[in-house]
């Protein structure tokens, strides 16, 4: 996938780790990034949209990878990245990518020099919900000679943050409209518990029921003379329902990439598991066993990690923070035997890591550093 790149994102002859060595090598626990299973689902999401009017933004979050980001925009119907903070925008820029959204509210005096910053280099838009978010944004941008696009968020149902899909909407686009250095552009419409309903039909017809609103929203706006030609949200639980034609213009897609048991039980096998962390065992006793890896490598937000090779096996102690104990009749491990482990979350679990090991098969094809970890401070701000 892509050129070799160092965990220090330099050049292939400057890492430490060769290329083809074998992943059973490595010190555990260690990230592992199928590549050719990661290319399978980039091109499988492409193709999906090709085949509505909707364009892809992925979410970076999910694995805060740059190098596995342009992977994604390079595998087409993409109209560029989302972003959860402004220090994953600014990794997104400095890796050569244009279009980011920041779907998140940016607030304090250091990020929004930071956001400002950042849309002089890039084609930047951020979520508003509330004019004490927007005025500070639009006045720092003023000074700065930058415009942010700006994506009013609505309240479609997570009940999370957003203005109510009414009449509200339309007199805060309107409030946004009027600010120098921001640009309205249309609506950020996010629902992410509705992808965790667990039938499918069920599922679906609730993403539509909540897309619903965001169209209501958009129709009001429209006639009230504001043009809405941005709609963006949904997610990988809710992907099948916004290929519908709803009007929705952008999905943000996270999970699909690299997937996680989870994700896979809701949406079904047409994003492979790519994601993986490589364990070891360091004690056995009877059926029972114990990997060195816990909630300090894996991501456990939404329950126990899996075996993949082990059918049956039953995780009885996951919350610790360096070991997960696990139980599997007739398993025949031994200490020092490696196993791959699927975590329930992979947003949760990539973030834990400072690379990604991309293999194919058992070998290593790259190395990838894990960005946008925490703020660089010794950047410091401008004056």
């Amino acid at each position: 996938m892509g050129g070799h790149e160092s965990a220090a994102g330099g050049p292939a002859g400057k890492s430490a780790l060769s290329p083809r060595r074998n992943i059973h090598e490595l010190p555990t626990p260690v990230l592992l990034l199928d590549g050719p299973a990661a290319r399978r689902n980039i091109a499988a999401a492409s193709a999906l949209a090709a085949q509505s009017s909707v364009r892809l933004r992925p979410h970076f979050k999910t694995h805060k990878c740059v190098p596995l980001a342009r992977e994604q925009i390079r595998g087409g119907n993409c109209t560029g990245m989302t972003a959860a903070t402004v220090d994953e925008a600014e990794a997104l820029v400095e890796g050569g990518i244009d279009d980011v959204l920041i779907a998140n509210q940016i607030v304090g005096p250091a990020k929004i020099v930071r956001l400002v910053r950042l849309a002089r280099r890039a084609k930047i838009r951020a979520a508003i919900d509330s004019m004490a978010n927007a005025e500070p944004i639009a006045a720092e941008a003023k000074r700065a000679g930058a415009t942010i696009g700006a994506l009013l968020e609505i309240d479609i149902g997570h009940n999370r943050w957003g203005v109510a899909p009414d009449e509200s909407a339309v007199a805060m686009a309107r409030q946004i409209s009027g600010l120098a250095g921001l640009r309205f552009d249309g609506l950020q419409a996010y629902h992410g518990s509705a992808g965790f309903l667990p039938g499918a039909e069920e599922r679906d017809a609730y993403a539509r029921t909540t897309t619903e609103k965001a169209m209501t929203t958009r129709r009001l706006l429209e006639a009230n003379g504001l043009p809405c030609s941005i709609v963006s949200g949904a997610g990988t639980g809710t992907f099948r329902a916004i290929l519908n034609p709803t009007g929705m213009t952008e999905l943000q897609l996270g999970t699909y990439v690299v997937m996680d048991w989870v994700f896979q039980e809701r949406i079904g096998p047409l994003f492979e598991i790519a994601l993986t962390v490589l364990a070891s065992v360091i004690s056995v006793s009877g059926d029972r066993f114990v990997i060195d890896v816990g909630i300090k490598g894996l991501g456990n937000k939404l329950g126990p990690p899996r075996f993949p090779e082990l059918p049956g096996c039953e995780v009885t102690q996951y919350a610790a923070e360096e070991h997960t104990v696990a139980r599997a009749p007739g398993h025949g491990l031994s200490v020092g035997q490696q196993v791959r482990v699927i975590p329930s979350h992979a947003g949760g679990t990539a973030n834990l890591y400072r690379q990604m090991i991309v293999h194919e098969d058992e070998r290593v094809s790259e190395v990838w550093p894990i960005s946008a970890t925490g703020y660089d401070l010794e950047k410091g701000d401008p004056p």
